[in-house]
């Protein structure tokens, strides 16, 4: 990986980030308490995100990729016309050291004072920054809902009906924390893993915002 991310253990995540005090999805829309049905409730959380306009995502990501290792902060601004913002962020100090914006058709990279363009964010970071991220799934999967773009391989729910793991596009995508009890609860910790090119990568979410 490039010299100028600050890698560090991918073991620094495991330490637990301050969860966001933020009221989950269902109590910022004022949607009803959780089906019985697991089934039920987990066609409702999807249903209901569909309907998510934009929403921000700030918390730190881990990566591991085969024998190397990162960590960073992440602020991730998603909107509805599919453009997104994310700053890339120092872990220890929470500078900037990244700047990626994106578009459905173009992608611009800004870091050590140059700009990197390209048609695939995730393409563009792995040969700018050394980074695997599948983003195109992850804006689905940050919020627990499998993305409308690929089959879904398997999907185990918990009684909320909320994803416990979701297997999709070759990774596996395990839901440890979430912040609130109810079946529209957004997580705050989940692990993605894909076998095949022996890639990890952690997140935690330490605050949300959402609009619908």
């Amino acid at each position: 990986m490039n010299k100028w991310i600050l890698a560090v253990s991918f073991s620094l995540l495991t330490l637990g980030g301050c969860a966001s005090q933020n009221k989950s999805a269902s109590q910022q829309s004022g949607s009803v308490a959780t089906p019985s049905d697991p089934e039920v409730a987990w066609k409702q959380r999807q249903a209901m995100f569909a309907r998510m306009t934009s929403w921000r995502m700030q918390g730190r990501v881990g990566v591991q990729f085969r024998e190397e290792s990162a960590s960073f902060g992440i602020s991730w601004l998603q909107q509805s016309n599919g453009q997104y913002e994310m700053n890339i962020k120092n872990p220890l100090t929470g500078s900037i050291v990244a700047y990626l914006k994106g578009s459905p058709s173009s992608v611009s990279l800004q870091a050590n004072g140059k700009t990197y363009q390209d048609a695939n964010a995730e393409r563009l970071l792995q040969s700018q920054m050394g980074v695997s991220l599948p983003l195109e799934g992850m804006k689905y999967w940050v919020r627990g809902i499998p993305s409308p773009d690929s089959p879904v391989q398997q999907v185990k729910l918990d009684t909320q009906g909320r994803p416990q793991t979701l297997q999709q596009a070759g990774w596996v995508i395990e839901y440890t924390g979430w912040q609130g009890e109810d079946s529209n609860a957004l997580p705050d910790k989940l692990n993605l893993t894909r076998a095949a090119e022996n890639t990890k990568v952690k997140v935690l979410a330490q605050d949300w915002q959402t609009r619908y």
